[in-house]
């Protein structure tokens, strides 16, 4: 990886947290002090590339070995999807869960990819005959991981448009929603304002 230019660390804002909570986000320069340089340079790419840290990051750094793991454990399952299959995982459980934090972020990557409101509504649930058979399937296989249902029919249907490696990576990265949106509820973080990805986002750069 080539050299970064240098963050002031210091500088770098957080967003997405609510005041005066605990608990409290990480002193984000003194972190990075300690991580090895593998962990520095992507938590540098993302202050690059976005300029600043998110809520979930703020305080999950309190932890940097496993919020980072899991990071590249998401990045790896959405590389092994479709992008639109991604954008349908994310705004389904975060829809059904109420997670507002995570949903206004794949709201703005859906819209910054040219996805159709209609098109965005129906991977929330909110309207239909928009899908195609492959994203509905997909979409109801992540309710099923969602909502812990009888998984057979939902699988079975995915499983027509999909190979296993697909169905795998569905059902990790729906899971990995559902826990992050947990999270979320439970550190009271907000939805960000005043920044929309650019274009050329990569659906893996998201928490």
């Amino acid at each position: 990886m080539p050299d970064r230019p240098e963050v002031d660390w210091t500088a770098v804002p957080y967003r997405g947290l609510s005041d005066g909570t605990r608990p409290e986000p990480v002193d984000l320069a003194a972190v990075v002090a300690e991580l090895p340089d593998g962990l520095r340079n992507r938590l540098a790419e993302r202050a690059d590339r976005l300029g600043y840290i998110n809520g979930f990051l703020a305080v999950g750094l309190h932890h940097p070995g496993a919020v980072l793991a899991l990071l590249e454990m998401t990045e790896q399952l959405k590389a092994a999807l479709d992008p639109t299959h991604v954008l349908i995982v994310a705004l389904a459980t975060h829809q059904a869960l109420g997670n507002e934090y995570e949903r206004a972020q794949y709201l703005d990557v859906a819209r910054d990819h040219g996805m159709s409101e209609a098109w965005i509504n129906a991977a929330q649930g909110r309207a239909v005959h928009v899908l195609n058979s492959a994203e509905e399937a997909v979409r109801r296989l992540t309710l099923t991981v969602v909502f812990a249902s009888p998984p057979i029919p939902a699988m079975t249907a995915a499983g027509e448009h999909l190979d296993d490696p697909a169905l795998v990576a569905i059902v990790h990265l729906a899971a990995r929603f559902v826990a992050t949106s947990r999270i979320s509820h439970a550190l009271g973080l907000r939805p960000m304002t005043g920044h929309s990805p650019t274009p050329d986002t990569d659906l893996g750069s998201l928490g």
